[in-house]
This record gives structure tokens, sequence and C-alpha cells, in this order.
């Protein structure tokens, strides 16, 4: 049996991308997770295996402290905050990201941190909790349209309208008769969803609005179902890819190259290259997004729609 402990990031995007790398290390039924991060990364790695939750309340670097006094030493560390915490524990096998030499996904980089001889794609394990939430959530086996509008950073998210117009074609195309959620990640999220959902339903098209009260998991649980999701570059979208759910990620001035969601029906699109945004006035290089069409989104979300088989 081997202890492992996994410092999580506060991204949770980075989260998930690191997954994997946790997923590899978890190699034995009896082996022990510690998991140090966010509330938020708590609901999302809950269904881990043997996993036991520390939470900010307990800061890394006390937890790491207290580990250094303990007479077991931990077998494998996932650090993938980068701090004191990481260096101080005393650990037979540490797992870190190198500085990159060059651009490469991270799945990959994490797949060499662990020493695999493949990127380690994305794993969450879902809990009996987060299926009955997600049930309840979409009842039924149709169709199931998953909008991901939220984020962090403005200039990282799609114009809200067009998630809904968006929304409004494929619900009156290939997703006809189908349901539509749409997810938040957090607080931050919620006027964003209520909007949308607002919009549609004044359009007579029936959106349910899960911008508060569905945890990570349980909107894992629900996107594992889903027949497309669209969203920007957010936890969501990460965890939608990770699920397997055909999805297509908007991205402006963030790289997908090296932080792309990651799953085998994972798209990405973006307007202008990075290297025309770079060239821009910082406030040219803010509205990326915005250059994004609706023509283009939909064009995207079908050929994801047909490579999955739906016409």
């Amino acid at each position: 049996m081997a202890w492992i402990i996994f410092l999580a990031p506060a991204d949770l995007g980075e989260a998930v991308l690191a997954s994997g790398a946790v997923a590899h290390a978890l190699r034995d039924p009896g082996d022990m997770l510690t998991i140090v991060g966010s509330p938020e990364v708590a609901a999302l790695f809950r269904g881990a295996p043997s996993a036991k939750i520390c939470l900010p309340r307990e800061t890394a670097l006390q937890f790491a402290l207290g580990v250094r006094l303990q007479p077991v030493r931990c077998d494998v560390l996932i650090d993938a905050q980068g701090g004191l915490a990481g260096r101080i524990i005393p650990v037979k096998s540490r797992i870190k990201l190198a500085e990159a030499q060059v651009l490469r996904h991270r799945v990959e980089a994490w797949g060499e941190a662990a020493g695999a001889d493949r990127p380690l794609a994305p794993k969450l394990w879902l809990d009996a909790p987060a299926r009955k939430a997600a049930a309840a959530t979409a009842p039924g086996r149709g169709p199931l349209l998953a909008l991901a509008p939220g984020g962090v950073d403005a200039a990282k998210r799609w114009p809200a309208e067009r998630f809904g117009a968006v929304a409004r074609r494929l619900a009156s195309g290939p997703l006809a008769g189908g349901q539509i959620v749409v997810l938040g990640a957090a607080p931050r999220d919620a006027d964003i969803t209520r909007a949308i959902v607002s919009s549609l339903e004044a359009d007579g098209v029936a959106a349910r609005d899960c911008g508060q009260g569905l945890d990570l998991l349980a909107a894992a649980a629900l996107l594992e179902r889903a027949t497309l999701c669209i969203g920007n570059d957010n936890a969501l979208t990460h965890i939608a890819a990770a699920m397997g759910a055909s999805t297509l990620t908007l991205f402006g001035p963030t790289d997908e190259r090296a932080r792309a969601p990651y799953g085998p029906r994972a798209r990405t699109l973006r307007g202008r290259s990075l290297e025309e945004i770079a060239a821009s006035p910082a406030l040219d290089a803010g509205a990326a997004m915005g250059e994004i069409s609706t023509d283009a989104v939909e064009a995207a979300a079908l050929d994801l729609l047909h490579a999955g088989g739906l016409r």
C-alpha cells in the first residue's frame, strides 16, 4: 500500500489536466490518496479511491510541516502547486513539472514527469451522489447540449448572447427535442448562466440554469452523458473532455497547444492566431473572443456532432 499526496493547483482546469498523473500513481486498490486543495478541488476529487481531502483551513505549508513530523514517509508526491510545501515534504518519489524546454501539452509534460511512456489523460472518479444529482438535473436519455459560458477572466469569455444564438440553432436542428443545460463553475458565473437561460426561454427554448447548486463532480456526471458541450477555456470544458463528451472549447488569449481540454472528442476553435493577438495593442487583444463568429461555432459544433454519428 502506497501513500500518495496531491498538492492540487488553484486553477481547476490545471487540476483536471494533472488528474492523469494522480491516476497513474494509484496502482494498488489499497493505496491512500491525500489531496491538498480548495473546496472546489475537494468536490472534484471526492470520488477518487481512498481519497482524504485537506481543505485550505489547513494550508499546504502547515500540512507539509505536519507530514514532516510523522514517522511514515509519503511514497509519491504530485506537486502541482510548485511552492515551499512541495519541497519540504519528505517523500520517496516526487512528481513535478519541469520547466518547459519545448511547447507541449500538459498531459505530455505530466507523462514525462511521472516516468510514463505516454501522455497521461485526465481521469475523474464519479460517486453515487454525483450521479444522482446529474440524473435529477437532466432526466431522460435524449440529446443533451451543455453550455459552459463562464470563466474567471472576462477576456477569455465568448459573448453570452452568442452562446444563446448557437443553442437556438442547434435546438431547432440536430438537437431538436433535446435538453439544454447552462453550467457555471463558481458563483461568479451565475449572472451569465441566468442571462442565457432567460434569453432562450423568452424565445420558447427550454433550458436549465445550473449556474449554482451543482458541484463540479455532479457536473462531471452530467457532462459524461452530454451529446455536446460548448464553452470557454474553463474548468467545465476540461471536465467535459475528460469525461469523453464531444467538447468544443473557444480560445482567445490563452494557448490551446499547452492547455486545451484533453479527451477523445475534444476540439478547439479560435478567431485570430496567438501571434496576431500578441502583436495587437492590449485593448484589441482583449477582444479576441469576440472575433469568433456564431457561424464558425455552429459549423464546428455540427462537425463534432456528425463525427459522433448524429445527423
